[in-house]
């Protein structure tokens, strides 16, 4: 049966740091605050696990593990109602609706907060379907979680901030590496170079980037300008073949991890139907919000990297902003006060903004990134080609959406999160246009997989 409760002042959903430090804030000043998360222990994806067993082991940074640590068990000691394993596939007006443990919980707030975060851009390639072929930082998290290192040599290929940290953990796991596959473009380099003066703001921030790029120097092969990845085996991954500025190669491997970035993660903000606008530089929606993270929705805020695609310190202070300015609606805290609170608030969130401009600029995804061969599965769950979707194209479909009518791309139970980007990607090119002319996906309830006895319950009991 679903649970009965009260109006909540502000629901969460997502516990890493902009969720947490939302929570955190939020109880803090008075309110009455449900924090929702799909993971049995809470962190998200940056600090997961980081209260678990093993967790002083498994997290290669203590600076990390301890920040992250003191963070959780910040909101764990304050007055927040925190729900574990709860996987939200409903929102309306003040109202989400959630699984957890098999049962429906009916939540009725004042204001949500979407603190979902962000995942790694998927890129179809072929033989990426192919078995130890994953993402760079599902590898990390495997780690955290269970002490588990991929199997051995292990290439890395991409361009995003997660190639340079993920291959400096397996390196101090005594993980061999057989590559370093790096497809940022050297124009990057050049552009990223007019946005330096403002990231300078945060040098320690820009050290960090340095010292974890030049501890890779010398320990493994680096290959620059690498395109036409390809990874080859019979049951897994045998081998990866690529062009680089110096020709053609080919490594053998038993695992490939490739990243390309970080995108935000979007399906619940547009199961909202919330106003979303496009990043032309890193290629990705992000729904549009004011200082506060208050959306186009005046009920529901979004805050951390499922806006902008902006790290840590700055998550925790968007945080923090919302729940100020929520605080503040509800008369919890005099205007004087939140004025003070939020002045300090935005300086922080300041400095930790400074430099991603420069870190969007010189990471930012190369020309050509989705080119890939008809032959290509692109929508895993419906067994989708970038053939099927250009032929799509070819036969009069001109938005993402009757492109989904007609071929099911994007209509698995992952409702487009692994093809979602791929598909416009292609379209747009098949057209001769940029995403945005294309549109994005629509996404509607449930966003999450959830049996039908659950929503059986809630129309039995809406009848009673």
């Amino acid at each position: 049966m679903q649970e009965k409760q009260q109006k909540w002042d502000v629901a969460i959903v997502g516990a890493g740091p902009a969720g947490l430090s939302c929570a955190i804030t939020a109880a803090k000043l008075g309110l009455d605050v449900i924090l929702l998360d799909d993971q049995n222990l809470a962190g998200g994806q940056i600090y997961r696990w980081v209260t678990g067993d093993n967790a002083h082991k498994n997290f290669l940074s203590p600076h990390d593990r301890e920040e992250g640590a003191a963070l959780v068990n910040s909101m764990l000691e304050g007055n927040i109602r925190y729900i574990a394993n709860a996987v939200v596939w409903h929102g309306g007006y003040e109202r989400l609706l959630a699984t957890v443990d098999g049962k429906t919980m009916d939540i009725r707030t004042q204001y949500i907060v979407i603190a979902t975060g962000a995942m790694e851009r998927p890129v179809p390639f072929k033989g990426w379907t192919l078995p130890n072929v994953m993402t760079a930082g599902s590898a990390d998290l495997l780690y955290k979680t269970a002490g588990m290192t991929p199997d051995a040599p292990v290439v890395i290929a991409g361009n995003g901030p997660l190639v340079p940290l993920v291959a400096g953990h397996l390196l101090e796991l005594g993980v061999p590496l057989a590559g370093i596959l790096e497809t940022m473009p050297l124009t990057n380099l050049v552009r990223s170079m007019a946005h330096m003066p403002k990231a300078l703001q945060d040098i320690p921030f820009l050290f960090k980037g340095v010292k974890m790029t030049a501890a890779l120097l010398g320990k493994t092969k680096y290959f620059r300008g690498v395109s036409n990845i390809s990874a080859h085996g019979d049951n897994k991954v045998e081998r990866v073949q690529f062009s680089s500025f110096s020709g053609k190669h080919s490594i053998d491997c038993s695992t490939l991890l490739v990243h390309e970035g970080l995108i935000p993660r979007t399906h619940v903000s547009r199961m909202f139907q919330l106003e979303h606008v496009w990043d032309k530089t890193q290629r990705y929606w992000y729904p549009l919000v004011n200082q506060f993270g208050k959306s186009s929705n005046q009920r529901v805020y979004v805050v951390g990297d499922c806006t902008k695609v902006h790290g840590i310190g700055s998550s925790t202070c968007k945080g923090e902003m919302a729940a100020l300015d929520i605080t503040q609606k509800l008369g919890k805290v005099g205007a004087g006060k939140a004025k003070e609170l939020i002045g300090e608030t935005q300086k922080r969130l300041q400095k930790a903004v400074a430099p991603r401009d420069f870190v969007d600029s010189y990471f930012a995804p190369r020309k050509g990134l989705f080119d890939m061969d008809d032959s290509v599965t692109v929508c895993r769950c419906e067994n989708v080609s970038a053939g099927d979707i250009r032929r799509a194209v070819q036969e009069g479909c001109q938005e993402v959406n009757d492109i989904k009518l007609r071929t099911r791309c994007g209509m698995g139970p992952c409702q487009g999160r692994m093809c979602g980007s791929a598909l416009a990607e292609i379209a747009a090119k098949e057209l001769g246009r940029d995403v945005p002319a294309v549109g994005a996906l629509n996404i509607r309830t449930p966003v999450r997989p959830v049996s039908l006895e659950n929503i059986m319950i809630l129309e039995a009991e809406g009848n009673q």
